[in-house]
Parts: C-alpha cells; structure tokens; sequence
C-alpha cells in the first residue's frame, strides 16, 4: 500500500507541476500578444504619422514645382514676345534700307564689335 500512496503522491507531483507549468505557459502567451499588440499599434500609428508626414511633403514640392512652372511659363511668354518682336523688326528692316539708322551705326562703332578690337 505504500507503494500505491507514493505512487499517486508522484502522480499528483506531476500533474501539480504541470499544472502550474501550463498556467505559466497560458500567462507567458497572453503577455506575449499583448506586446505584440502594442508593437502592432506602435507600428500602425507611426505608419499613420509617416503618411501624414509624406502627404505634407508633397503638397510642399507640389507647390513648389507650381510655383516653378508659372514662372518658367512667364519667362517663356516673355522670350515669345521679345523674339516676335525682333522678328517682326527684322522684317520691316528689308523696307527701311534707305533710312537712316543712328543706333546702328552707334552700336557697330561700339569697340566692342568694331573689326579692329577683335585683333588687339
């Protein structure tokens, strides 16, 4: 009989301790999702900020470049009209061969153009 009470004393060791592993186990395990939870939300919400961050970026650039082009379009449109209005000179030019230019003259008189600074 004392065999049978030790026996069942054993058993009931070991059936107290793995219950006590079990329940340790259960509690490791919801510890565990709980961090994995909060990690998933720290994730999530620094995903959320970054987009927020990304998004404001390039309204920035996008402004930016909107700036960029109206200007580049304003000095395009000025170099259209300067250049028809040098055109335009050049072709009434042919009309005016006989006229006097003293602007002409003065310009080509410049030591800048002159044949003889070329040299020098």
């Amino acid at each position: 009989m004392m065999d049978r009470e030790r026996q069942e004393r054993d058993i009931q060791e070991v059936f107290d301790t793995s219950q006590e592993s079990l329940w340790a186990a259960i509690e490791n395990i919801f510890t565990l999702q709980e961090r994995t939870l909060e990690f998933a939300r720290g994730l999530i919400e620094a995903s959320a900020e970054a987009l927020r961050n990304q998004a404001e970026s390039n309204r920035a650039t996008l402004e930016a470049l909107d700036e960029q082009s109206r200007t580049q379009r304003e000095a395009m449109e000025n170099l259209v009209r300067e250049s028809a209005r040098v055109y335009e000179s050049l072709l009434r030019t042919p009309f005016s061969h006989g006229q006097h230019h003293p602007e002409f003259e003065e310009a080509t008189e410049a030591p800048e153009v002159s044949p003889g600074s070329a040299r020098e």
